[in-house]
């Protein structure tokens, strides 16, 4: 299917299986158990590098009062300090991400962040080039400010690798997938050093689908994860919030009685003309004006759809701002205040950025009735909602319903994707954002620090 400048509409729930990754424990001299090989049989990792000899206190650490950071403590059952620290980590892992994608190149098994092991950031490297490789990730962490709060972990399989795979197998299921009525779906973890291969929990496969579960587990063996997910995935358009001028992310927005949310101002990189960001299948069939309101109630125009996209490629969306100097719109979001999260009518959007496995990351759709925050789960997802496959999504425990699409996800002042669709009501999809500039060829409007 291909879409071009105008947009389309669709359902997901998940329980998932861990299979922990083994790693050889690494300590001052660097040595690695060549005897042992990482599967996901073991019942824990043996170990990880600790970068503490060259520890020193972290200049990735937040340093404003922050409703997140305080959201987060509560979370956690932390300090205030803790949380700020820890948030810190988080966001400096996508830029050490690409730092070592960089550097070390097939060297590299992912970036990921232990949720369970106190939110620090893990880098996967290959077991055979650990011992070489500590300089350079110490060296790519020292580049990007990060002094403190990861370990290096030993791992069988590069990143690309499983990367190839995962590409795969998101056109296999593709093919199988389409018009079947209950549907497989899988996406990259890192921190299993495997793709994820998931059959619904209820719902009968067809031959075709059996076949390609079947063909994979034979295939790619201990590269495949297997597990099922709950629910079926759904677009997610309909009621909520609304502010006044200025234009921000985390409204609702309304078209010929279809709902959705308003993300994340945006400017063009050909013009400099603004738009609104909102999920692609939303636009479908809805290319006209779109409306938001006001506190007073009165209905207020947004624009129409300029630019839409929704196949294997992404969802997304803007819209063109036609009363740019009524609206005067900001790089905000509309965080309200919940378990998560401290009201802030203008949260600061101030860069963005791709996502990694277990970060933090948060919400504010127009429907769910408050803001949510979760952890990614999933990257590289291949999900079919609507009857339309859709490939390279995130993932994540944050909650949303029905409405929700095109909301922006959100953390540490940093723009990370646009909410598409869910399995189930806190088992997420979103589109990244740096795919969504890129296609689109705008970029997130930024505040400034």
């Amino acid at each position: 299917m291909n879409m071009h400048d105008h947009a389309r509409k669709t359902t997901l729930s998940l329980q998932w299986l861990a299979f922990p990754v083994m790693t050889a424990l690494l300590a001052g001299c660097l040595t690695v158990d060549q005897d042992t090989e990482a599967s996901h049989e073991d019942p824990a990792l043996e170990g990880q590098l600790s970068p503490s000899a060259f520890s020193s206190p972290s200049s990735a650490a937040l340093t404003e009062t922050d409703g997140e950071v305080e959201g987060f403590a509560r979370e956690r059952g932390i300090s205030y300090s803790e949380a700020q620290q820890r948030l810190g980590w988080q966001t400096l892992a996508p830029q050490l991400d690409e730092q070592l994608r960089a550097d070390l190149g097939d060297r590299l098994g992912g970036v990921w962040v232990d949720v369970a092991g106190g939110d620090r950031i893990m880098v996967g490297v290959l077991r055979e080039a650990v011992t070489d490789a500590a300089a350079v990730v110490r060296d790519a962490a020292r580049k990007i400010g990060l002094t403190e709060g990861y370990d290096i972990v030993p791992v069988r399989r590069s990143q690309a690798e499983i990367e190839r795979v995962n590409e795969w197998l998101g056109a296999e299921i593709e093919r199988v997938n389409e018009g079947a009525a209950a549907t497989l779906t899988a996406g990259l973890r890192t921190d299993l050093n495997a793709v994820e291969l998931q059959v619904p929990a209820e719902g009968r496969l067809t031959d075709a689908q059996r076949d390609l579960v079947a063909t994979a587990k034979a295939r790619l063996s201990d590269m495949i994860v297997a597990s099922s997910y709950a629910g079926r995935p759904t677009a997610r358009g309909c009621v909520y919030p609304y502010c006044d001028a200025p234009l921000r992310g985390g409204v609702r927005i309304t078209n010929s009685g279809t709902g959705c949310t308003g993300a994340f101002v945006a400017k063009s990189k050909v013009d400099g003309v603004l738009y609104q960001f909102t999920a692609g299948h939303c636009a479908y069939e809805n290319y006209d004006d779109w409306s938001t309101r006001f506190t007073d109630a009165s209905s207020h125009v947004v624009g129409p759809v300029h630019h839409w996209e929704w196949h294997k490629g992404g969802d997304m969306a803007i819209l063109r701002i036609k009363n740019v100097a009524g609206w005067d719109p900001e790089p905000w979001v509309y965080v309200t205040s919940g378990p998560d999260t401290t009201i802030n009518t203008a949260y600061k959007i101030t860069s963005d950025h791709v996502s990694v496995l277990g970060m933090r990351i948060c919400t504010t759709g127009a429907f769910y009735g408050r803001s949510d925050c979760g952890y990614v789960t999933q990257l590289g997802v291949t999900a079919t909602y609507g009857g339309v496959t859709v490939r390279n999504l995130g993932r994540g425990s944050f909650c949303g319903t029905g409405g929700d699409s095109g909301s922006p996800m959100y953390a540490s002042h940093v723009a990370y994707g646009l909410q598409v669709a869910g399995y189930s009501e806190c088992d997420s999809l979103y589109q990244g954002i740096r795919a969504a500039e890129s296609v689109l060829n705008v970029n997130v409007l930024h505040a400034a620090p």
